[in-house]
C-alpha cells in the first residue's frame, strides 16, 4: 500500500517536468491498482517503491532506487518464469504470474506478481513500469507440502499427517451420540531415536512397519491408526462407552501394548522400544479438532513424565489435567489460602511489579520492558500471576491494573532522569474493559507522569469470555491516545483470529507453550512458528516470541525472522532499578554470529527446503558448511572414531547449492542428520562455537 509519506520520498531524483510526469504516472497507477510496490522507468530501472515493497522484502528505497528489479532473483527464481517476463515487457503486455524471489537478509519468498505497462501523457509508447507483489510463500509451501505427501506415508503405508488431521475432523463433526464417545490419542515411540542413531534409518523404518503391523492387529473395526511424523502416530478409538470410559480403555490399551512387549528383530538385531500415549475424549476434552489435539498432547506429556517414574505407560487428558499443580485446588496450589487473603494483600498494596525486557532480535536492542505483577502474601512469600489471578474477580483486576499501570509509568520516569527511553507494556485484563473508563485512566495517568503515549504498550490477556463489541470500542480509545496494543498468547487457548481482525493490534505474542515440544518435535514447531512469523508480516504487526530459554530456540527464531524476542536466555524479571545496568551491559550477539546449534542449523536449511529454494549463498560462505564440520569434529573428538557419515552429509549439503535448485532427497537427508543432533540444553550436547 502507499505510504503517508511524500510519493517523490524514495526517488530524490524526480523533480521538474520529471517531477510533473512521475506525478502523472503515480495518479494512474493508483487508478491501476490499490497496492503499488514499484515503479520503474522504461528502461526497468527502479524510481520509486512504497512501503509494502520494503516492508515485504527488507529493501529500503535508497538501496534499490536506479536499479533493476532482478536484484530479487537468486539462484531459486525459475529462469523460464523470468525469460517470460522479459518477453511480455518488451512487448508491451501485463505478466501476472508467480515468482520465487529473494529478500535483503538472504531468506527466500513466494510472491504473486503482477507488472503493468504504462504510458504517460498522449505518447504511445511505455514510459514505465508498475509492479504489484504479495507474498504467498505459506500457501506455496503448503501446496509444496501437499503434493510431496499425497496423503499416504511412505513408510508405514498408513494415512499420514494431511490425512489423520481430515479424520480428527470428522470424528468430531459426527458428533458422538449420549452413550457413545470417540477417543483421540497420539502416540510417541520411547528410545526410537536410540535404533536411527546405532543402526540408521533403513532399521528405524524397518521397525517402524514391524509395529505399525503389531498395532493395527489389536485394532477393532473402524478404528484409525496413522502416522503424525517421525515417531508419531495418532490413533483414534470409537464407539467407548461415555459412562464407562474409564473400564473401557484399559483393556483396549493393554493390547496396543503388546506391540512393544517383544523385541523387533531387524538385520539379526534385536531391538526393543517403548511407546507413551495421550488420550482425549470428544467433546469432554474439547470440541473441535485442535482443541481435542491440544488435550491429547498435554495427556502424551504427562505421560512421558510418568514414565520417568516407572508409572503407566498412558494418560487420559481428565488425569493429566488433575495432576497439573496450576489446577490444583487453592488448598493444594497454596499452602491454605483462600481468595480472600489474595484479595486483601492486593487492597493492602502489597503488590510487586518486576520487568522483563523484550529483545528486538534485529539488532540486538532492547524494545521494551514488559512490567510483571506480583503478590506479597502472608508469610512473606511472593505469588505469581498463575496463582492469584483466579482468586481476583473483576473488580479486583482492575485495582491490580491500575496498581502496575501506576508502577509501570514510575519507572518509566525513574528511567528517564538516567537519560534512557525505554518503554513499558502491561497487562490488560480484557474484563475490566466494560465500563468504558480505561481509556480515561490510562490518559490521565499518562498525562500525570509526562509520559508520551507511545512509550506505553498495553497487553489483552486471554479470557474465555470476549464480549467482542465492547472491547473493540475500548481498545480504539486505547489506540486513539497513542498507546501501543498487542494480543498476548497467541496459541494458549481464546486467542483467534477474529480478535486480530476486530481489534486495532499493532503486535501480536506467541504463547511459549507452542514451543514446549521443540526438541521432540523440532520441525513442527519450526513450521508454527515461521507461519505465525509470516501472518505477522503480512498484517503489518510485530511478532514477540515468549519463552525464548535457551539458545537453541532463540538462534531459531533469529534465522526465521522474528523480529522480537523474550525469556530467561535474555533475562529473568528484575526490579526497576536493575533494568539500566543490565540494559547496558546486555549483549545479543546471535544476529551477528554463524549459527552455532543443531536446532539454529535445521532452521537455517528448513527456511529454503519449504519452499524448494536452494540456499543462496556460495558454498564455501554457507554457514552450514562450517557447522557440519564443526559437529562432526565434535563428534569425533568426543567418540575417538573416524566417521564414515561425515562425506555423505557434506554431500547432501552440496547438492542443496547446485544451480539447477535443491535435490529434495538429500534435503530429507539432511533434515535428518540434523534432527538427530538436536538435543534438549539440559543434555551432555554443547552447542558448537
Amino acid at each position: 500500500m502507499l505510504t503517508n509519506n511524500s510519493d517523490t520520498d524514495s526517488c530524490d531524483d524526480v523533480h521538474g517536468d520529471g517531477g510533473r510526469a512521475f506525478a502523472e504516472v503515480l495518479m494512474a497507477a493508483r487508478t491501476a491498482t490499490s497496492d503499488i510496490a514499484v515503479i520503474t522507468d522504461a528502461e526497468q530501472s527502479i524510481i520509486y517503491v512504497s512501503g509494502s515493497f520494503s516492508a515485504m522484502t527488507g529493501y529500503e528505497a535508497a538501496d534499490v532506487v536506479g536499479q533493476n528489479c532482478r536484484l530479487l532473483q537468486g539462484p531459486g527464481t525459475d529462469p523460464d518464469t523470468m525469460q517470460q517476463i522479459r518477453e511480455l515487457l518488451a512487448s508491451e503486455q501485463v505478466f501476472e504470474g508467480e515468482i520465487l524471489n529473494y529478500r535483503k537478509d538472504g531468506s527466500a519468498f513466494w510472491t504473486a506478481l503482477k507488472i503493468v505497462p504504462m504510458r504517460v501523457g498522449s505518447g504511445s509508447e511505455v514510459s514505465h513500469f508498475v509492479s504489484v507483489q504479495r507474498d504467498i510463500s505459506n500457501r506455496v509451501a503448503v501446496l509444496k507440502q501437499l503434493e510431496a505427501q499425497a496423503m499416504h506415508d511412505h513408510v508405514t503405508g498408513l494415512p499420514n499427517r494431511v490425512a489423520a488431521e481430515r479424520a480428527v475432523n470428522d470424528a468430531v463433526r459426527r458428533s458422538p451420540d449420549r452413550d457413545r464417545t470417540v477417543a483421540v490419542g497420539l502416540i510417541d515411540l520411547d528410545d526410537f531415536r536410540l535404533v536411527n542413531n546405532t543402526l540408521g534409518h533403513a532399521a528405524g523404518d524397518a521397525v517402524l512397519q514391524q509395529w505399525t503391523t503389531r498395532v493395527l492387529a489389536q485394532l477393532r473395526v473402524g478404528d484409525v491408526l496413522a502416522r503424525m511424523g517421525g515417531d508419531e502416530f495418532l490413533l483414534i478409538l470409537g464407539g467407548i462407552t461415555r459412562a464407562t470410559s474409564h473400564d473401557d480403555l484399559p483393556p483396549i490399551m493393554n493390547r496396543l501394548h503388546e506391540a512393544v512387549e517383544q523385541p523387533f528383530t531387524v538385520n539379526g538385531h534385536q531391538v526393543r522400544i517403548g511407546m507413551s500415549l495421550g488420550i482425549a475424549l470428544v467433546p469432554e476434552d474439547g470440541s473441535d479438532s485442535q482443541s481435542i489435539l491440544h488435550s491429547a498432547d498435554e495427556a502424551l506429556y504427562a505421560a512421558k513424565k510418568r514414565r520417568r517414574e516407572d508409572s503407566s505407560w498412558w494418560e487420559t487428558a481428565a488425569d493429566a489435567r488433575s495432576n497439573d499443580p496450576h489446577t490444583r485446588t487453592p488448598a493444594d496450589a497454596t499452602g491454605g489460602l483462600s481468595s480472600g487473603d489474595y484479595r486483601t494483600a492486593l487492597m493492602n498494596g502489597n503488590t510487586l511489579v518486576h520487568f522483563q525486557p523484550v529483545v528486538d532480535l534485529r539488532n540486538g536492542s532492547i524494545h521494551l520492558f514488559e512490567a510483571l505483577a506480583r503478590l506479597h502474601i502472608p508469610g512473606g512469600r511472593v505469588a505469581y500471576p498463575d496463582e492469584f489471578l483466579p482468586h481476583l474477580g473483576t473488580d479486583d483486576q482492575r485495582v491490580l491494573f491500575e496498581a502496575v499501570l501506576e508502577k509501570a509509568l514510575e519507572a518509566i520516569s525513574f528511567w528517564g532522569q538516567t537519560g534512557a527511553r525505554h518503554s513499558v507494556s502491561v497487562n490488560l485484563p480484557p474484563e475490566i474493559l466494560g465500563d468504558g473508563t480505561i481509556a480515561a485512566l490510562v490518559d490521565t495517568r499518562l498525562r500525570i507522569h509526562g509520559i508520551e503515549p507511545h512509550r506505553l504498550g498495553l497487553e489483552l490477556l486471554e479470557s474465555q469470555a470476549m464480549g467482542l463489541e465492547s472491547q473493540r470500542v475500548a481498545l480504539q480509545e486505547l489506540a486513539g491516545l497513542g498507546v501501543g496494543l498487542a494480543m498476548d498468547d497467541l496459541g494458549s487457548g481464546y486467542s483467534s483470529l477474529q480478535r486480530l481482525s476486530s481489534f486495532p493490534f499493532s503486535a501480536i505474542k506467541l504463547d511459549r507453550g507452542l514451543f514446549l515440544h521443540v526438541y521432540d518435535r523440532p520441525l513442527e514447531t519450526l513450521s508454527v512458528m515461521a507461519t505465525l512469523i509470516q501472518m505477522g508480516r503480512d498484517l503489518g504487526m510485530d511478532v514477540v516470541i515468549e519463552g525464548l530459554e535457551d539458545e537453541s530456540l532463540t538462534e531459531s527464531a533469529i534465522i526465521l525472522g522474528a523480529p522480537l524476542g523474550q525469556g530467561y536466555h535474555f533475562a529473568r524479571p528484575m526490579a526497576s532499578q536493575e533494568c539500566i545496568p543490565w540494559s547496558g551491559s546486555f549483549e545479543l550477539g546471535l544476529h551477528r554470529s554463524p549459527v552455532q546449534t543443531s536446532l539454529g542449523a535445521l532452521a537455517y536449511h528448513w527456511q529454503f527446503a519449504r519452499l524448494a529454494a536452494p540456499h543462496p549463498l556460495t558454498l564455501a560462505l554457507c554457514p552450514l558448511t562450517r557447522f557440519i564440520h564443526n559437529i562432526n569434529a565434535d563428534v569425533e573428538s568426543r567418540t575417538g572414531l573416524e566417521l564414515e557419515e561425515p562425506a555423505k552429509v557434506d554431500e547432501w549439503h552440496k547438492l542443496q547449492h547446485a544451480p539447477q535448485g535443491m535435490h529434495p532427497a538429500s534435503s530429507r537427508f539432511l533434515i535428518d542428520w540434523l534432527t538427530r543432533h538436536i538435543h534438549p540444553p539440559t543434555a551432555e550436547f554443547p552447542s558448537l562455537s
